[in-house]
């Protein structure tokens, strides 16, 4: 593997990218890796991830960045057809009332079938990460990598926790916190799973990335993946406006519209949709697997029905709410909570 020195170390890199131009996969990969193995100062980091979102990312840096994440990172052994509902994270607006939508529609896609493994973490600067609220209902969420292979193959849901999974990110850490604002690590997240899971529902927060992020998956060998930004302001499928879906499947990619009534949904609006610190939360996905409707549920159960399409159980959306819907209603998807978590959905 080429080093960072072969492409001209830091000033090669750095020049490039102060002046505008994409730097290649190779290039990306040996930046990232350098960083990752400690061998980076602080300014070097802040100037590389500083640079990188002022020109914006190309799908050859994000490949390259995604695959030094990857050398990097604890490999994690899951079955092939294992799926993720993952957003990107720094929804505007909603800092300060996050609901942990996607970390909730892992839980009702799986109680209707589906075999899910969460890749996530804990809050940056929202009121809630999706392991916040796992551990606030009991989920382990230091399961060591092989405590989560055994959850996946025996619940058919898992939790992998990016800390554990990804430790050497230890060493940008504290640039990430001083410099807080979103970075390249918000998309790598995602696009960085240890289990290579080849099926994702990807949230993205900008429009821009949608086709960007699926090119991206399209070269990692994604079998099915839906990338979706939602109604200007979502990195999830919302029942508030127009959800932009790039829909990747065997290597074909399309792109599409669709809204809460093309899937039989009611649509609501934004402040319908507020979520809030992790036992808010938890209270709120309590709710929504003992029965109770309304938005909260409506956009659980559409961001779930993604996940069935990616799964290959549903044809499409509006077969996937059904499911998704009848998982929570027969009480698969309180089951499956009930699995993982050491207290009772109830």
């Amino acid at each position: 593997m080429t080093t960072l020195d072969d492409y001209g170390g830091w000033p090669g890199v750095l020049g490039k990218l102060a002046a505008g131009q994409d730097i290649g996969p190779g290039e990306a990969r040996a930046a990232l890796g350098a960083i990752l193995a400690g061998e980076a100062t602080d300014a070097q980091v802040a100037a590389f991830i500083i640079a990188l979102r002022l020109k914006g990312p190309a799908v050859g840096e994000l490949l390259g960045l995604a695959n030094a994440m990857r050398d990097a990172a604890t490999p994690l052994d899951i079955p092939a057809n294992a799926i993720d509902i993952v957003g990107t994270g720094g929804t505007a607006g909603r800092k300060a009332h996050a609901m942990n939508i996607s970390t909730m529609a892992c839980f009702v896609a799986a109680g209707a079938g589906a075999t899910v493994c969460k890749h996530g973490s804990v809050k940056a600067s929202s009121t809630s990460g999706s392991f916040d609220l796992l551990d606030v209902i009991g989920v382990p969420i230091t399961a060591s990598p092989q405590q989560v292979e055994q959850m996946v193959r025996a619940a058919g849901l898992g939790f992998a926790f990016a800390k554990t999974f990804h430790p050497a990110m230890r060493h940008v850490a504290s640039v990430r916190s001083e410099v807080g604002i979103s970075t390249v690590f918000n998309l790598l997240g995602p696009l960085s799973h240890p289990g290579h899971v080849q099926r994702q529902v990807l949230g993205v927060l900008e429009r821009s990335l949608a086709p960007t992020m699926a090119a991206v998956l399209q070269a990692t060998g994604s079998v099915r993946s839906l990338v979706v930004h939602g109604d200007g302001r979502f990195d999830e499928f919302t029942t508030t406006g127009p959800n932009l879906v790039v829909d990747l499947n065997e290597g074909k990619m399309t792109e599409y519209w669709i809204e809460a009534a093309d899937v039989g949904l009611p649509a609501a609006t934004p402040d319908e949709l507020r979520g809030g610190d992790p036992v808010a939360n938890a209270r709120i996905l309590s709710g929504i697997l003992a029965g109770e409707s309304g938005p909260l549920r409506d956009i659980v159960v559409l961001n779930a029905a993604a996940g069935l399409v990616v799964a290959g159980i549903a044809g499409d959306l509006a077969e996937g709410v059904e499911a998704a819907a009848a998982a929570i209603d027969d009480g698969r998807a309180a089951k499956k909570f009930d699995e993982v978590t050491e207290r009772p959905s109830g």
